[in-house]
């Protein structure tokens, strides 16, 4: 239920900023890396298992994709239904440029996308346990345990968000689905469809989002990134109430309603939820943007920080691999990220998820050298323990942020003996064999990542001698092979 879509004001920034200086980026791939986008229908890779879902211009379905034998949901938009705002300057889908900028365990990967003259097919995770919408009306409403677990990955994710200057502007239980159907509240922000990049000095314009999730300054033409967190706020008091903060169905009297009367939470209008809910739905809604609290602030309230439980059976093995992970090769340590973001199964991303999670203590989206410090000071001495933080800073922290990264997590911790089977190696190879010649080539390696790096050619002639044992000047498969399974 849309509030209607107008222009974005021209003071909105569309693409994010790339360092220019290459030395600083001999090992900076990161996963938007390897979103792949083609011309022509779905590949044959994709089979079709069954409708997830549709609207007035999509439709989601799932497949199987056959080289790794996954599931993955595709979305399949019909040009016809876009919006100019759903378009970046080459015409490709906007969304597809934000989600590659992004990296955080609560957020919906996105594979690979394909354009027909008709539609674009974008390949994502696939969620079994469908959309949060559906969990309320199962559920009708949530302990406050259960909510509080929901909310603080929202808040991780939109703080995370708001951190790389995106806003979501379409935050609704049905653009939030659940990893998996065992009952387990595991979620993932999907439809960036309406989202976009902001100049933290300037204000956007234009109504994005659902009549009862939109914040009062959209309609007033001017607001940023807080417009998420009202959002949030209203999610949150349906979770906790089960039911919706406006009354009638019909959207123009909503959005009157949010306009004229936003909705004020006093604990009258929340019987039998704790004053610390409360606190914390007052401070998400209030209807000044410049006193409403951030997403990042959100995450540490007392309510949240009350339910957050930091136990996790696998911690131990994930430090431990953390501290063994080593790779001087630069393609190989692409492909390290390639192989953990795209081919890795849904068991293996789940066990260490929660990892990754249990480290992060601040719910930022990021390990910082602080929160691995913490951590590896329980087992060491501090001599120690600073010499192995570095030693995984140097290691591990490919992008050279300051941080680790969720996928340079999943890099590091991930099963290296079943992630490098030969069928994993041989789509990865396939991956960068553009022409499908049977070789890679310097100019095939700078198609697939040189996207991100402003560097020389000849760096990716570098790459390749690394590789090229034979010197024929392109990497086969059976030297690609051996790089990725030298202990090395």
């Amino acid at each position: 239920m849309g509030c209607g879509v107008t222009k974005v004001s021209k003071h909105s920034v569309e693409v994010p900023g790339k360092v220019n200086k290459a030395d600083n980026q001999e090992s900076n791939f990161s996963p938007g890396a390897f979103l792949q986008r083609h011309m022509g229908k779905l590949s044959e890779n994709y089979q079709e298992v069954r409708k997830l879902g549709s609207g007035a211009f999509a439709d989601v379905k799932l497949f199987i994709y056959k080289p790794s034998n996954q599931n993955r949901a595709v979305k399949i938009i019909h040009k016809a239904g876009l919006s100019s705002q759903q378009m970046d300057s080459t015409y490709m889908l906007k969304e597809i440029s934000v989600l590659s900028s992004l990296d955080h365990p609560n957020i919906l990967k996105c594979y690979e996308i394909f354009e027909d003259p008709w539609k674009f097919y974008v390949a994502t995770e696939f969620c079994a346990g469908g959309e949060l919408f559906d969990k309320i009306i199962a559920m009708s409403k949530f302990s406050e345990r259960e909510a509080s677990t929901i909310m603080r990955q929202v808040f991780s994710a939109v703080s995370y968000c708001h951190e790389k200057n995106v806003i979501h502007r379409d935050l609704k239980p049905e653009n939030i689905l659940l990893e998996d159907s065992t009952g387990s509240l595991n979620i993932k922000i999907a439809d960036f469809g309406s989202s976009c990049f902001l100049d933290k000095n300037r204000k956007l314009s234009g109504c994005f989002g659902s009549a009862y999730y939109v914040a009062p300054e959209v309609l007033s033409g001017a607001y940023n990134e807080k417009c998420d967190v009202w959002s949030c706020g209203i999610i949150m008091f349906i979770l906790l109430t089960g039911r919706p903060p406006y009354h009638g169905r019909d959207q123009t009297l909503i959005l009157k309603q949010v306009r004229d009367n936003p909705i004020r939470v006093t604990p009258e209008r929340c019987p039998g939820i704790s004053s610390e809910a409360v606190n914390l739905l007052q401070r998400l809604l209030e209807v000044d943007p410049n006193s409403r609290i951030s997403a990042r602030d959100a995450i540490t309230h007392i309510w949240v920080q009350n339910y957050k439980s930091n136990e996790n059976s696998h911690l131990e093995v994930a430090l431990d691999d953390l501290k063994q992970f080593h790779s001087k090769s630069k393609l190989k340590n692409a492909v390290h990220i390639f192989l953990a973001t795209q081919l890795i199964s849904h068991e293996e991303t789940k066990r260490l998820k929660e990892s990754f999670l249990a480290l992060d203590k601040n719910g930022d989206g990021k390990i910082s050298r602080a929160e691995l410090y913490a951590e590896y000071r329980k087992h060491m001495s501090e001599s120690d323990t600073q010499e192995t933080v570095e030693k995984i800073m140097k290691e591990v922290d490919s992008d050279h942020s300051g941080n680790i990264d969720y996928s340079e997590f999943l890099k590091a911790c991930s099963d290296y003996n079943k992630l490098v089977s030969r069928e994993n190696l041989e789509t990865a190879f396939r991956m960068f064999d553009k022409d499908g010649s049977g070789d890679i080539t310097a100019d095939e390696l700078k198609e697939v990542l040189g996207r991100e790096l402003l560097v020389e050619d000849a760096y990716w002639s570098q790459i390749v001698s690394e590789v090229d044992a034979n010197g024929d000047g392109v990497i086969d498969l059976k030297e690609f092979i051996n790089l990725m399974t030298a202990k090395n």
